[in-house]
């Protein structure tokens, strides 16, 4: 029985990799797979330009999925007064419960279905067009 539990908890932690260990190289610098919500959000942090406070994104469904991925929805905040322009309404950070001004929707799109894969991030600010891109390529090794 000890043997069995081993190799159960052996085979957990083996396969499928750690959340932090997931980053992805993009022209704004690394994106990282930080962690996950109670509400089963995955948490992706960003740099942000001229300092070392992050963005951070909130894709709906996708934590804990590793294989078999395909197209998230979720949304982007960033720290009021850090660059992008405040949003006539504010919405509530899933994490911390405050408003925040700085906000937008996105859809992540990967382009293979199992880890590691790049993707294709499209954002937009507030309730407008997501008309900004972002390519993902994933760091191994």
């Amino acid at each position: 029985m000890r043997h069995f539990l081993f190799a159960a908890l052996l085979a957990a932690t083996t396969s499928a990799p750690a959340m932090a260990d997931e980053v992805w190289s993009t022209s704004i610098g690394e994106v990282i797979y930080d962690h996950e919500t109670d509400a089963g959000q995955a948490v992706l942090t960003y740099p942000l330009e001229g300092g070392e406070v992050r963005g951070i994104g909130y894709i709906d469904g996708l934590a804990g999925v590793f294989e078999g991925r395909s197209s998230y929805t979720g949304i982007w905040i960033e720290p009021d007064g850090m660059g992008s322009p405040a949003c006539d309404y504010a919405i509530t950070d899933p994490e911390t419960g405050e408003p925040r001004q700085t906000w937008g929707r996105v859809e992540m799109i990967f382009t293979e279905p199992d880890f590691p894969s790049g993707w294709v991030i499209k954002r937009g600010h507030c309730f407008g067009d997501l008309d900004q891109v972002l390519i993902g390529k994933p760091v191994t090794g």
